[in-house]
């Protein structure tokens, strides 16, 4: 210290004082390191392994002692820290030895023990951030180059704990030979590590454990991606092999031995996703027939087919790909109808069956024509309901709005009830619109790729344009630092005729997600439902196909189990009251207009709660 000191005065002395206070912080922490240099044992970067004694008897690797104490080990996160941060060189081998022996010996074998696991996500993201906002070049490759052959090794070791497998496994897809950089005037873009590639395919073809398998997808998805931004792209063997593997994951409907059906699905998904990935700047013709003939299996589960939709919206498909975009459209068209039925018949079943269930146990059920109690009461005969009320139906939960005594009903209307005070399963409501944009938003990115083309306005009998109707805009791309590049079937159509037919099925599709946006999530179950099924029949008619019957295609987790009660038949809810949005109509004024609503944002998230 007395060194820093001497430096202190001299540099005082020469150029004043705020210049002399930072060469002594320099050369405080310089010394900080010499000392913690000197006084590090001879560095041995040879791990030990043990196995536990108890419990699975899982291998890990001991870490060295001298880092476990704390305040040894906080002392060096700080000077590892400032390496990173560009303010310490390890240019000098000894320090250069002690950075790397931090890391072999003590970061990652901490990363294999069961201490280690509850800091082992934070680990991650701690190396992950620190090797991106390195400002050396030289402390980037060295940290890159000593950390894959050890996530290799216990990658590779069955023995290890699966958790720190899969962390293992994450860092591997996660590593790059270049991070991505937004600042100054010549940003770049991350490329991820070639070393690492070789063992991401590798494991993802052979390893043991469906976790491992999964991180490698999403390393093989992402070495993809940022390949078409390469100015040297990987070798073409090398892509082809990575495709073939995403190709034959995507397809492959049977899961493995082992592997739940549901995890395999979801598996499936992640393969599509990586596919697009490799699309997004050059079409691929084999990608573009395996998204084909996936969208044209009906057999498929739904969400897989919704997955391949919104990667069609995504990815290139021109020349040399050959899509027909007239029959896609209408082929996925005709997934949103059949998405969207299977939804609203789902949500109609599972009401039906509360309302059922809650009938047996207050023992007022007497057959599937109690049903058409509807909202708020439960089905039952007379004398046969809960508590004092007539008929079996039961007590209301909450007052009624708008009766006597209540004021002027719910939003200050007369009459007017609010379904979210009327009915207890109202909260499903909100989770059936959820369903259905998400379906909906899947198929606008596949015919449109994010861009939205409103119908044209209409005209009245005058011949003047009606200025409630929605206003005509023309097709256009969004703004940016760059113009957006069209996607979807609507890029893919080359002629007029051919641009129009993709729009009649877009706007069908749009129509349906704009009430689902109007209605809110403060309308009525039954409104929603019938809302709904209205706007499938011009879908309907557009793709010229109708919704499939429930059941027809058993065996995914999309359909449902039982048949839909159809509009005005034994057990189906009664027709929603008169009036806007299922509110009734205030007693002495004729049915008016109801206010106008904003315009939904018909291209983007729904709009959640109230």
């Amino acid at each position: 210290m007395e060194i820093a000191v001497r430096k202190a005065n001299v540099a005082r002395w020469r150029t004043g004082p705020k210049l002399a206070a930072k060469i002594a912080v320099v050369a405080a922490l310089g010394l900080c390191v010499r000392m913690i240099v000197a006084q590090a044992p001879a560095v041995d970067l040879a791990v030990k392994e043990e196995k536990e004694d108890e419990g699975r008897g899982f291998k890990y690797q001991v870490p060295n002692p001298q880092w476990r104490k704390r305040p040894d080990e906080q002392k060096f996160r700080t000077i590892v820290r400032s390496v990173f941060a560009g303010s310490q060189s390890i240019a000098e081998p000894a320090q250069r030895q002690l950075f790397r022996s931090f890391f072999v010996s003590f970061v990652y074998p901490m990363m294999t023990t069961e201490e280690g696991l509850r800091t082992i996500g934070k680990e991650r993201q701690d190396l992950l951030r620190d090797l991106a906002s390195t400002k050396s070049h030289d402390v980037h490759k060295e940290v890159v180059d000593f950390t894959i052959p050890a996530m290799t090794k216990i990658v590779q070791d069955k023995e290890y704990r699966p958790q720190a497998r899969y962390n293992a496994m994450l860092i591997l897809s996660s590593l790059n030979d270049v991070e991505a950089n937004n600042v100054g005037t010549s940003p770049t873009l991350p490329e991820p590590a070639k070393a690492a590639l070789p063992i991401i395919l590798q494991q993802h073809q052979k390893a043991d454990r469906d976790e491992i398998k999964l991180a490698a997808l999403l390393g093989l998805a992402r070495n993809l991606e940022w390949d078409n931004y390469k100015q040297q792209p990987m070798p073409a063997n090398g892509r082809a092999a990575i495709i073939k593997e995403l190709t034959t994951l995507a397809e492959m409907k049977e899961s493995p031995a082992g592997r739940e059906a549901d995890v395999h699905l979801w598996m499936r998904r992640r393969a599509v996703e990586g596919l697009a990935a490799a699309c997004l700047t050059k079409a691929d013709p084999e990608i573009a027939a395996v998204m084909e003939r996936l969208l044209r299996d009906e057999a498929d589960a739904t969400s897989l087919r919704l997955a391949v939709a919104t990667a069609m919206g995504r990815m290139s498909l021109q020349a040399p790909a050959k899509i027909d975009a007239v029959a896609t459209a209408k082929e996925l068209g005709y997934l949103a109808l059949k998405a969207c039925d299977t939804e609203l018949t789902r949500a109609e079943t599972y009401r039906k069956d509360e309302l059922e269930h809650q009938a047996r146990l207050a023992g007022s059920y007497q057959g599937e024509a109690g049903y058409a109690a509807g909202p708020g009461g439960m089905p039952g005969g007379p004398g046969r309901g809960m508590g004092d009320t007539p008929g079996g139906m039961r007590a209301p939960l909450r007052p009624t709005a708008g009766a006597p005594g209540m004021g002027d009903g719910y939003g200050g209307e007369l009459g007017a009830s609010d379904p979210s005070m009327q009915d207890p399963k109202h909260f499903e409501v909100e989770y059936l619109r959820r369903r259905l944009r998400q379906s909906l938003y899947a198929v606008q990115l596949g015919l449109l790729g994010g861009d939205d083309h409103p119908p044209p306005k209409k005209t009245d009998s005058t011949g003047s344009a009606d200025s409630t109707k929605t206003k005509t805009t023309t097709p256009t791309t969004t703004k940016g630092a760059e113009e957006k590049k069209e996607r979807g079937m609507y890029a893919v159509a080359k002629t007029k005729p051919e641009k129009a037919q993709v729009d009649e099925v877009y706007w069908a599709v749009r129509k349906l997600a704009e009430t689902i946006e109007v209605d809110g999530a403060d309308i009525d179950f039954y409104q929603l439902i019938k809302d709904g099924r209205r706007d499938l029949k011009p879908l309907e008619a557009v793709v010229g196909r109708r919704a499939p019957p429930p059941g027809a295609a058993p065996g995914t987790e999309d359909e449902p189990t039982a048949g839909k009660a159809k509009a005005g038949a034994k057990g189906a809810p009664q027709k929603g009251p008169p009036g806007a949005k299922g509110r009734p109509v205030v007693p002495g004024k004729a049915a008016s207009k109801p206010a106008p609503r904003p315009q939904p944002s018909v291209f983007g998230q729904p709009r959640f709660g109230k």
